[in-house]
């Protein structure tokens, strides 16, 4: 109750979101239905919506894709609070890592990435390591003392049917587009996602449907470091029919010359969308439309180019 209180006096009683992309490629049709929900509740309840960039993996980040992002949501007509980075908060993080070891609720495994994948994965067994040795190779791990893939910190979570303990730092000896060689570990999105949320005293964290599954280690994770704890509301994804958007599966059409960057005009990101000429306002009004439900939606491009028609004819000069 304190924590609440603490929080309410923190936001003066004003709604409080989040959109958090991770700048490794282009925002697609279905970020900008998440940027209508994070920043349109926050503007219908007179509240606040931070941009906040999830820069977690710095071998696939890079600054061209901050920019573009910042960009595109602006184009879209919005204005962020302000604009933060996960990285902001690898201090805090870090320190908070240290907590759960010593409450025992954090370990340091050494299973491989395939054996804590799949349908029949076994409990690790590190699990019950002392808390003293857990806390030297976290250290270790800090100090660059083993290479990638060879030990990971994972959070000691209520292990319900068909859930493993998540990872919550990985070893990457890559330099950050922000931090550079500071770092040889860093935090997983299991891990910092609610951390980073508790911190902004974001009210509402808004995501797809497909985090659902996730929204257990989310509460689990405030609630073990004692810190407030925002709410997690869930929706369904938007999906073109006939289109890829995801980031990956453009990154290889581009590397194989099949389209020509991310702003090509047979994709469905917003860049391309913007450079095939349809206006944000019609995007916009495209995804509104679409209303807000659980359920994962796919859409033919026909809908999008029938709104964004309806954009054209009400501005495009007559002769």
């Amino acid at each position: 109750m304190e924590l609440l209180k603490e929080h309410v006096k923190a936001v003066k009683g004003k709604v409080v979101t989040r959109f958090p992309p991770e700048p490794n490629g282009i925002l697609h049709i279905g970020h900008a239905k998440a940027i209508n929900i994070d920043f349109g509740y926050a503007k219908a309840h007179d509240g606040i919506c931070y941009l906040r960039f999830d820069d977690t993996n710095p071998e696939k980040e890079e600054e061209k894709f901050t920019r573009s992002i910042i960009e595109m949501v602006e184009w879209l007509g919005y204005k962020p609070y302000k604009i933060t980075y996960s990285s902001d908060y690898f201090d805090q993080l870090y320190q908070w890592a240290i907590v759960l070891i010593k409450k025992n609720l954090a370990y340091v495994c050494h299973q491989a990435v395939d054996e804590i994948r799949g349908f029949e994965v076994t409990t690790s067994p590190w699990r019950d390591r002392p808390v003293e040795e857990s806390l030297q190779l976290f250290e270790d791990m800090r100090r660059g003392k083993f290479n990638e893939g060879e030990a990971t910190l994972r959070l000691k979570t209520v292990l319900e049917e068909g859930k493993v303990d998540p990872v919550a730092y990985r070893i990457k000896y890559v330099p950050h587009h922000r931090t550079g060689n500071k770092w040889c570990i860093y935090p997983t999105y299991d891990y910092t996602h609610c951390l980073c949320d508790s911190i902004e005293n974001i009210t509402h964290s808004l995501c797809t449907k497909e985090f659902q599954s996730r929204r257990s280690s989310y509460y689990w994770l405030c609630n073990a470091l004692d810190i407030y704890c925002p709410v997690q509301w869930e929706y369904g994804r938007l999906n073109m029919n006939y289109s890829v958007v995801s980031k990956r599966k453009i990154k290889a059409l581009i590397d194989n010359k099949i389209v020509s960057d991310w702003d090509d005009p047979r994709l469905f990101t917003l860049t391309a969308l913007r450079r095939r000429g349809i206006p944000p306002e019609a995007i916009n009004n495209f995804v509104i439309s679409l209303g807000l439900t659980t359920a994962q939606v796919f859409i033919d491009p026909q809908m999008l180019d029938a709104a964004a028609r309806d954009c054209l004819n009400k501005t495009a000069p007559r002769f």
